[in-house]
């Protein structure tokens, strides 16, 4: 592409001339790839479990919330046009 250093383009004006997808992209496709493959799996699979499960007892700390996994997923939904009720329908 013979593009230097000097040429003070932007990384969004050089993904739209090669034509690749952002890593945003990618991480979002790989998301929803995982989240799909999580909600075929059996109730009895750990990675399922960890995803339905809430704390037995404590709580979180009262510092900047960090996103869960369901957070994300709801996100890339969003960010992708998926229009559903629940995240969870998408599998059934």
């Amino acid at each position: 592409m013979r593009i230097t250093w000097m040429d003070k383009m932007t990384n969004k004006e050089i993904l739209e001339r090669t034509e690749l997808p952002s890593m945003e992209d990618l991480l979002i496709r790989k998301n929803l790839r995982w989240t799909g493959h999580l909600m075929k799996m059996s109730p009895d699979r750990l990675p399922k479990q960890v995803l339905y499960s809430k704390l037995s007892s404590g709580h979180r700390k009262k510092t900047r919330l960090r996103l869960q996994f369901k957070d994300t997923i709801k996100r890339n939904h969003k960010l992708r046009d998926i229009k559903t009720d629940s995240w969870t329908s998408l599998s059934q």
